[in-house]
């Protein structure tokens, strides 16, 4: 199994940043609206915070984790071909799926970026985590409130991550399956065996 890309299939490392980044999204996305609701209800008891604590030390995490393999990935990608996308495509699709790929790397990093930016705003005491590790350093300085670049204004950017990132997910995997059942040209096949 070749860890390189070719121009006509990609390595398995390429192909293993692919679908790890795949699986921490599915389970990203939905954490976070977890920890959304946990600290929700946390906020008309005060009550007890263990779950605060774990769903965000979980969910800041794994975007740690996706800002770290974005990054690998794209210092894989600068040292290795790019495959070829497929002769048969237009110029418009070619441009289309570009495009679509540019933005997803974009989002990869705004995302978590925008998420470590809020966390880092916002005034109160709230730790920033990392694999339990609860001092990780902020991004941007601790501010009040009513200052421009507060706590909501990176939130805002943040959840429309997420909308914005499910329209594009939406169109990357239905190019995939339109690839693979339609055209019949492998592109599908080359990223889940690399032939």
């Amino acid at each position: 199994m070749a860890r390189f890309n070719t121009a006509n299939s990609w390595g398995s490392l390429a192909r293993a940043f692919h679908w790890v980044m795949l699986g921490m999204i599915v389970i990203q996305i939905p954490l976070g609206f977890w920890m959304v609701e946990v600290y929700e209800a946390y906020t008309e008891t005060w009550g007890d915070d263990t779950w605060v604590m774990r769903t965000s030390n979980a969910h800041h995490t794994i975007g740690f984790l996706v800002l770290g393999l974005v990054c690998l990935r794209l210092a894989w990608r600068a040292v290795n071909t790019t495959p070829d996308l497929p002769a048969t495509l237009s110029r418009p699709q070619r441009w289309l799926a570009r495009a679509t790929h540019a933005f997803l790397y974009v989002l990869l990093f705004v995302y978590p970026l925008t998420g470590w930016a809020s966390l880092s705003a916002y005034e109160g005491e709230f730790p920033i985590f990392f694999f339990g590790f609860d001092s990780m350093p902020r991004l941007v300085p601790q501010v009040a409130e009513d200052a421009t670049f507060n706590y909501e204004f990176f939130a805002i950017i943040h959840r429309y991550c997420w909308r914005v990132g499910a329209v594009l997910l939406a169109a990357h995997a239905g190019a995939a399956l339109w690839h693979h059942y339609v055209a019949k040209d492998g592109v599908l096949r080359r990223m889940m065996h690399g032939q």
